[in-house]
């Protein structure tokens, strides 16, 4: 048995436990590293197309939110209250189906 302030002993066992926890001697896999290749690939294509989504969401958003303001404004003036009707949102319901509508089919074709 050595002691530990033996220098030869020691390095024997530095030398040993080396050998015993070096991990085996292979050829890489190649395979392997295709497939994680691929993967951040795919990772890094959906992260484009997710932030290419959320930004023409936000876009549209906005449109649709500026659209209804100006409908709004425009069914609460003077000029346009015969097309109104009583409540003076006789012309919007139609307007904002047709917006909404129009909304959610783009947002769903993008999905696809």
């Amino acid at each position: 048995m050595t002691h530990p302030t033996d220098d030869q002993g020691g390095d024997q066992t530095d030398a040993l436990l080396a050998a015993l926890l070096a991990p085996p001697e292979r050829a890489g896999d190649r395979s392997f590293m295709l497939r994680v290749d691929r993967a951040i690939e795919a990772e890094t294509a959906l992260a484009r197309a997710e932030r290419r989504f959320w930004k023409s969401f936000a876009f549209e958003a906005a449109a649709i939110g500026a659209l209804l303001a100006a409908l709004w404004l425009l069914s609460s003036s003077n000029l346009l209250a015969p097309l109104a009707g009583r409540a003076q949102w006789g012309l919007a319901p139609p307007l904002l189906l047709v917006v909404a509508l129009w909304f959610a089919g783009t947002q769903r074709l993008r999905q696809v």
